[in-house]
């Protein structure tokens, strides 16, 4: 009965991690990048829904009707198919460069500043 009781718990257990596991991307509305030099809050839902960004700006390497794919880090890192640039030079010139854009055509824009973006814990 005991063991039962075990092998259902886990059965259990690993179909729910299955069934609420997403991509960060996909099933938030922001997602906290995690850096050496503060965390950055990144606001999904208001570039994708709001600004109507098209996703392929950000998510390049993914195909039409596509809706996951790979991360930034799999490709920008020492020996991955984009070793050219790193993960943080990738996201630098995708975030950055589109705030700057924006801000050039007098536009509304995101932050330029890197204390504007990566902020430090208390």
């Amino acid at each position: 009965m005991r063991k039962s009781l075990f092998i259902l718990g886990t059965v259990v257990s690993f179909v729910l991690s299955i069934l609420t596991f997403t991509p960060a991307f996909a099933a938030k509305n922001e997602i906290i990048f995690d850096a050496p030099n503060g965390k950055v809050t990144f606001n999904h839902k208001k570039h994708n829904e709001t600004l109507k960004i098209d996703c392929m700006k950000c998510h390049h390497t993914w195909k039409p009707g596509e809706t996951a794919g790979k991360l930034c880090r799999e490709c920008h890192q020492a020996g991955g198919e984009a070793k050219n640039l790193t993960a943080k030079d990738a996201l630098h010139k995708t975030c950055r460069g589109c705030h700057d854009e924006a801000k050039k055509a007098n536009k509304p824009a995101g932050p330029t500043g890197c204390t504007q973006c990566h902020v430090k814990a208390k």
